[in-house]
């Protein structure tokens, strides 16, 4: 066994030497997203022209849109500030001042695009929905924002973004305008926005893109990433709304008009898409108009916010989205009862173990009842591994003789998991978790970056503390769990130690980079399943 406990040491190590890489491999666009998007710009990137006097310029398709920063009008809110470009007469900024950005004092930025090509609300026209841009004329006043141009074969174009009460939602109004003197067909896609650049390394696995629609007469929510591939992806049936998220914040485009459009998802390869609406051909006559208004949301994935917007089936908890609705109600309802999301998952985390316990119990008790009787199963064994029919009968008659379900620790567990899976998923996602302080954690949404002094082979100069005070609690946990049975086999016994060290070291890695306030819940857990635990041991089996 000393053999096995150096291998078992052995492959740790390994883990925590790869374990970065591994990182860096399955995120990549956390970590080389800055690198990556600054030589896709100065790449792509070429002067735009400048506009004639009395019309807007027209750019060409074989030009590249690139966002010049002091051509940007703004548009604050008490919720929201947008900085609109002429070149598209898009967003090409977003900034969220009620929540925290990277560096201390500043707000949370979504969005500062190189390229208005990507910009949400950007419009393409053309044929087929062309990659031209065209550069607006831009004006504002209080929390509006109008964009005009003139594009290509006498049509105009009207862009009016307006915004009230300092929420997160307005309206995008387009109105379409046919100057010349014959019929005008055309069709236009209006961009949601790109793919959300992830903030932590926990981020890169929920950016999507989401398309809510009709089909056969069900309501459908889809979720596409098609990061991985350069391949575009058409939403199926009407859409409803369109919308680019990641963990915490959505982009969302819902179209108030009579109108059917397709959605698509452009995939740019490097983790990167693109999320549009597509219209379909649309009829403007001479002298004539058409216009289509839009919901435009710009925020925290907030049920309560999205509820009255028709936008909530976007807080999904996948198949366990029901238990994580109702564990999120209930955690937010604890917070305002203890004034913090840390004691709150504390509480939250105590009262489930309290309801779960009668299984716990059960699955605690049947788990002691085999190793009980483990000696007797191994003599079994030895005396009939020739014969598996004598076997399986002499077991049989051992479970009756013992009242032992060999099943009966793992069914009680069974049940109790899509508890613990919908907590999991549910404080992941959690936006009430940003910027929610506890202890030494500044954001239970981010790990507990704690600054060293100095740098750390593999950990650099932050330290995640909560994991390692999980581990300890985890080693201590299977101590309690442990039960010590007269005539076991000691190659068995040594295995088990060993185990009680080495899973919960794999835990800690597991758990390194993940968000505090779900290691927060982990080790809250583990330290109420080793007080059970130390309380069953004390009772007798009747």
């Amino acid at each position: 066994m000393e053999k096995r406990g150096f291998i078992a040491l052995g492959l740790s190590l390994l883990f925590l030497a790869l374990y970065p890489l591994a990182l860096e491999h399955f995120y990549p666009d956390y970590y080389k997203q800055k690198a990556a998007l600054s030589s896709a710009g100065q790449k792509a990137a070429r002067p735009a022209p400048a506009p004639t006097a009395g019309a807007p310029a027209v750019v060409s398709p074989e030009e590249v849109s690139a966002a010049d920063p002091a051509r940007d009008t703004a548009l604050k809110t008490g919720s929201l500030e947008l900085w609109f470009n002429a070149e598209g007469g898009a967003i090409r900024q977003i900034r969220l001042p009620r929540f925290p950005g990277e560096k201390a004092g500043s707000p949370l930025e979504i969005f500062a695009l190189d390229r208005m090509d990507d910009a949400p609300t950007a419009l393409q026209t053309g044929p087929a929905g062309g990659r031209a841009m065209t550069t607006y004329h831009i004006t504002s006043w209080g929390e509006e924002v109008a964009a005009s141009a003139a594009l290509p074969d006498g049509l105009e174009v009207v862009k009016k973004y307006s915004f009230e009460n300092g929420g997160y939602d307005g309206r995008l109004g387009l109105v379409f305008k046919n100057a010349s003197g014959r019929p005008l067909k055309f069709r236009y896609r209006l961009l949601v926005g790109p793919s959300i650049p992830p903030r932590h390394a926990i981020d890169g696995q929920y950016i999507e893109a989401n398309f809510y629609s009709e089909e056969n007469g069900k309501k459908v929510l889809r979720h596409l990433n098609e990061s991985k591939s350069g391949k575009t992806v058409e939403g199926q049936g009407t859409i409803e709304w369109a919308a680019t998220k990641d963990r915490h914040f959505s982009v969302i485009l819902k179209p108030q008009s009579d109108v059917a459009f397709k959605g698509l998802v452009e995939g740019l390869g490097s983790h990167r898409f693109r999320v549009s609406l597509e219209s379909p051909e649309l009829l403007v006559p001479p002298g004539g108009s058409l216009a289509h208004d839009f919901l435009l949301y710009i925020g925290p994935n907030d049920i309560d916010r999205l509820l009255p917007l028709g936008l909530d089936p976007l807080v999904n908890f996948g198949k366990l989205d029901a238990i994580g609705k109702l564990l999120v109600g209930a955690l937010e309802l604890l917070q305002k009862a203890c004034g913090n999301y840390g004691l709150a998952i504390i509480a939250l985390t105590f009262l489930i173990n309290v309801l779960l316990f009668p299984l716990t119990r059960v699955s605690y008790m049947s788990m002691k009842r085999m190793q009980l009787i483990q000696p007797h199963m191994n003599k079994i064994k030895d005396q009939h591994k020739k014969n598996p029919e004598k076997l399986n009968k002499e077991m049989m008659e051992l479970y009756r003789k013992h009242k032992v379900n060999p099943f009966g620790g793992c069914l009680p567990m069974v049940l109790q998991m899509p508890v613990f899976m919908a907590l999991y998923v549910a404080l992941s996602k959690s936006v009430a978790l940003v910027d929610s302080r506890f202890l030494w954690a500044r954001d239970l949404s981010s790990p507990d970056a704690v600054p060293l002094p100095f740098a750390l082979p593999f950990v650099g100069s932050q330290l995640h503390v909560l994991p390692l005070i999980m581990v300890a609690a985890m080693v201590i946990q299977q101590k309690f769990t442990q039960i010590k049975i007269e005539g076991q086999d000691p190659a068995m016994e040594s295995q088990q130690k060993m185990m009680a060290v080495v899973m919960p070291i794999m835990f800690g890695f597991i758990f390194y980079g993940m968000p505090s306030g779900l290691v927060l819940y982990w080790l809250t857990n583990t330290v109420l399943m080793a007080l059970y635990q130390a309380h069953l041991k004390k009772l007798t089996l009747a």
